[in-house]
């Protein structure tokens, strides 16, 4: 099959004092040609796991972000949601900066709505009203790659996957024994600490991990206000991740456990975001056992995985415990890979799953079934349907089409249209007041419909890409809190269509220029935006060699104007930058400035964003 290449980098950055960096850049180019080259390459092959299947995503028709854990190193990102940040069409919402609550939004879906795994693993709390899964204090130092499914995967991820699924794959593999060790100090008093040890063979594998973050913060309420009081934050995770292949089985598992330590403000009706001694704990632990056995010189593929992920909180005022919720997530799944040749691939899949919280719990089956056929070595299909059953809701059918075209060997042309659901969380299935003497025992699922169509280009030389992707979707039944019912009702009708921009350029051989726009429109029945969430974002980025050891990382971030419930939040630009220099084979050095022109903005209404910040680390790396 004649496949063609497309690019694995992702695009960030966006601002209006691009010209001031471009003309440092200028002066730089002269030297930069006389050195060794950087050679920014991308693999030739690239597998993405979120498919059920580890398919190449050269075979996909639908949209496919990466961030890699090399993107998420030269960009200097501490968290996951500062990488999310990146990605056009996905948006994040943070109740003011470091550790303020931040959930993802795709295209216009509620954050509840999509699904987060962390290898694998859903990790989304169901202790919360809509099931959305909080990013605040998870680490990216043990990231190997982030990938970003756009659209309803309902089909093969079932529930909460109306938006999208985030699977976060942490590292894995390795050559022999190897130690990683990193450490960095900031402003706020930030301080950071990690440790990674793996170990492989031709039949085990083991890999180790530690980190630690904490910091004084700022004020999550915003200073702008007259609000001073440092809201800290401390989070830390233990990851064990191993790999067996023993008589014919491979069996891996994995055991990840993260605790934090946050303080926060809070919103008052009246009062507004208010800066109070408000803090909370939080521990999650989810863990995966897997074993597969393949026949059939290895087309045949037998996947048999139990899985669970736990979350316990507790929310704190003046030292005082006023709140606690506790919710959890167990998975028992067997997945069926064939292949009948090279050009037709099979898929059938059976889910059990119980959530709970506290005293309630609910139970879901799930059948699913993928096909993927080749009938061209140019055109791709694929045809999948799922069928889900809880407790006494009427059964979920959710179908899924998509559909790949490579015009030639630089243009590809892609389709995608599928449906979702969205089942009824615990919270909003139990919870009444205002005068209701019960919770609405007549919720119905959210549904949603929708499609997209893509261009993408990448030059015969793989240093020149763009994708252009225009999507349109419905969400029905959308779930919200009636005050005159005192509950939980179907209400609103959501519409999202708009289109997503992003491109790689090579100038030189040092010198990569990378960028994104995107545009959302979001509307409610009435034709209403919806809130907290900008129109209009867009990233631009430089990626500067010099020699093979000083790069240098510049990034713009652009956010639209977005309307809040409590007010207008105007739009903003905000420039980082990026210096690191690897010392020599195992040591590498790195200054990283956020908001480097100490933009003043917000990111939610009333909530604090950091001023300009320096966090200066060291990383070692013994092979």
């Amino acid at each position: 099959m004649r496949a063609l290449p497309l690019s694995d980098i992702n695009f960030y950055g966006g601002g209006k004092e691009m010209f001031v960096i471009i003309f440092i850049f200028l002066i730089f180019i002269s030297p930069l040609n006389a050195q060794e080259s950087n050679n920014f390459s991308i693999p030739e092959e690239i597998i993405v796991k979120s498919t059920r299947s580890e398919t190449n995503i050269y075979q996909l028709g639908g949209s496919v972000d990466i961030i890699t854990s090399e993107q998420i190193k030269k960009s200097g990102f501490n968290f996951v949601n500062e990488a999310l940040q990146t990605i056009p069409g996905l948006y994040i919402s943070q109740n003011g900066a470091l550790g303020g609550t931040a959930t993802a939004r795709i295209r216009g879906a509620a954050s509840g709505q999509t699904l987060v795994l962390i290898d694998g693993v859903s990790v989304s709390d169901p202790s919360t009203p809509g099931g959305e899964f909080d990013f605040s204090s998870l680490l990216s130092s043990n990231i190997e790659r982030i990938e970003i499914l756009k659209g309803s995967q309902s089909t093969l991820w079932g529930s909460d996957a109306i938006g999208g699924v985030i699977n976060i794959i942490t590292t894995n593999e390795a050559i022999g024994p190897s130690i990683k060790l990193n450490t960095e100090i900031g402003s706020f008093n930030t301080q950071k600490i990690g440790a990674d040890l793996r170990y492989s063979n031709t039949v085990h594998n083991l890999y180790l991990s530690y980190n630690q973050f904490k910091s004084d913060g700022i004020s999550k309420a915003d200073k702008s206000d007259g609000n001073s009081e440092k809201d800290g934050i401390g989070s830390k995770s233990y990851l064990i991740k191993t790999d067996h292949k023993i008589s014919g089985f491979e069996i891996s598992t994995n055991l990840n456990y993260r605790e934090s330590d946050i303080d926060y403000d809070s919103f008052g009706f009246v009062t507004g975001v208010t800066d109070g001694d408000e803090n909370t704990k939080g521990r999650q632990i989810n863990w995966a056992l897997e074993a597969k056995k393949s026949f059939l010189d290895d087309r045949l593929t037998n996947t048999f995985s139990f899985s669970e992920s736990e979350i316990d909180r507790k929310y704190y005022t003046n030292g005082i415990e006023n709140f606690s919720a506790k919710g959890k997530r167990s998975f028992a799944r067997y997945i069926i890979n064939y292949n009948f040749n090279e050009n037709n691939f099979f898929t059938f899949g059976a889910e059990a799953e119980e959530s709970s919280t506290f005293d309630d719990d609910f139970e879901t089956e799930s059948l699913f079934f993928l096909y993927e056929v080749m009938p061209h070595e140019d055109l791709g299909l694929s045809f999948g349907l799922r069928e889900d059953k809880r407790d006494n809701l009427p059964s979920e059918e959710t179908p899924k089409v998509t559909a790949y075209y490579n015009i030639n060997n630089n243009l590809r042309l892609s389709a995608n249209w599928g449906e979702g659901f969205k089942l009824p969380t615990i919270f909003q299935s139990t919870f009444f007041c205002c005068g209701a003497d019960k919770p609405n025992n007549n919720l119905l699922p959210e549904t949603s419909e929708g499609y997209e169509v893509g261009l993408t280009y990448e030059s015969n030389e793989r240093d020149n890409s763009f994708k252009f992707i225009y999507f349109d979707q419905e969400i029905s039944n959308m779930i919200d809190f009636s005050f005159s019912l005192g509950a939980y009702e179907n209400l609103k009708l959501v519409n999202s269509e708009g289109y997503e921009f992003n491109f790689v350029s090579s100038i030189t051989d040092n010198i990569l220029l990378s960028g994104s726009y995107s545009k959302t429109d979001s509307t409610n029945e009435a034709g209403i935006r919806l809130t907290r969430l900008p129109e209009e974002k867009a990233n631009l980025n430089f990626d500067l060699s010099y020699g093979l050891k000083n790069k240098i990382f510049v990034s713009f971030f652009y956010n639209g104007d977005e309307t809040d419930p409590r007010g207008i939040v105007k739009s903003w630009i905000r420039s980082d930058i990026n210096f690191s220099r690897k010392v020599n084979d195992n040591i590498r050095m790195y200054l990283k400035i956020k908001n480097l022109f100490d933009e003043n903005y917000q990111d939610i209404y009333g909530y604090g964003t950091e001023e300009r910040s320096f966090n200066l680390g060291v990383s070692l790396d013994i092979n």
